[in-house]
């Protein structure tokens, strides 16, 4: 068996956005996409506790079903187990297909362990052995 790497190279959001209404309509981008629920600890470390590939919608839909009710988890039992809860995103990789996006996705997925996320349904395409991202947006 032959042993392939791929790694991709990902620009995360600016900065992480308060999980507020606001902040939506002010920041989620219009397009899909890849985004994560992010807490932070006394320190500032990011714990991403939920990420989602947005496939069929926009990243600003998908927060929004969130902020409605319409989608697990649901504002209100995130903002009860995460007060100071935000949101981030990838602004943009070097994943050209929807095959890489989904391979970008279980790598992202099972660096992160977010618990909020089924990790052992997100799976890869197969094409490689070993997925890795470098965040190239802090270089």
């Amino acid at each position: 068996m032959q042993v392939t790497t791929r790694e991709f190279g990902i620009w995360q959001s600016e900065r992480s956005y308060r999980f507020k209404e606001e902040a939506i309509y002010n920041h989620a981008p219009q397009t899909p996409g890849i985004y994560e629920l992010v807490i932070f600890d006394a320190e500032q470390n990011a714990k991403v506790v939920y990420a989602e590939w947005a496939r069929e919608k926009s990243i600003f839909d998908a927060l929004f079903e969130h902020w409605r009710g319409e989608k697990k988890p649901t504002v209100e039992e995130l903002l009860a187990r995460y007060p100071n809860l935000y949101f981030s995103f990838i602004v943009d990789s070097d994943a050209a297909t929807p095959e890489d996006m989904q391979d970008l996705f279980y790598a992202i997925v099972h660096s992160d362990k977010p618990e909020l996320t089924d990790v052992s349904s997100v799976k890869p395409t197969g094409r490689y052995t070993e997925i890795k991202v470098k965040d190239k947006s802090i270089l």
